[in-house]
C-alpha cells in the first residue's frame, strides 16, 4: 500500500497498473530513438510523471530511475542508452 503526502493511498493493483504502464512508456524509448522520433519529448515526459509519483509517495528508490532517464538525454551511443534503458526497466520492476 502506497499512501500519498496528501493521504490518499493506492493499492498494490493500482501501483502495479501504473509501474506497467510507465515500463511501456519506458521500453517505448528504444523504437522511438531507433526510428529518429522524438525520443527526448517522451523521455522528458516520463521524468515528469516519476518525479511527481516520488514526491506523492517519498519513494527513495526512485532516485536511480530517474537518474538514468536523465543521463538518456547525453547518451550518444545507442548500445549503451539500450542498456540503460533495460537498466531502468529492472528497476522499475523491483518497486513492485
Amino acid at each position: 500500500m502506497y499512501t500519498t503526502k496528501y493521504g490518499r493511498e493506492f493499492s498494490e493493483q493500482e501501483v502495479k497498473q501504473y509501474l506497467f504502464k510507465i515500463k511501456n512508456d519506458v521500453f517505448k524509448l528504444l523504437p522511438l530513438r531507433e526510428e529518429g522520433a522524438e525520443w527526448q519529448k517522451h523521455c522528458q515526459t516520463i521524468l515528469i510523471e516519476l518525479s511527481g509519483f516520488r514526491s506523492l509517495t517519498d519513494e527513495s528508490k526512485m532516485i536511480p530511475i530517474l537518474s538514468k532517464l536523465e543521463s538518456l538525454v547525453t547518451i550518444e551511443d545507442f548500445l549503451i542508452y539500450r542498456k540503460t534503458v533495460f537498466e531502468i526497466l529492472n528497476l522499475l520492476t523491483g518497486l513492485r
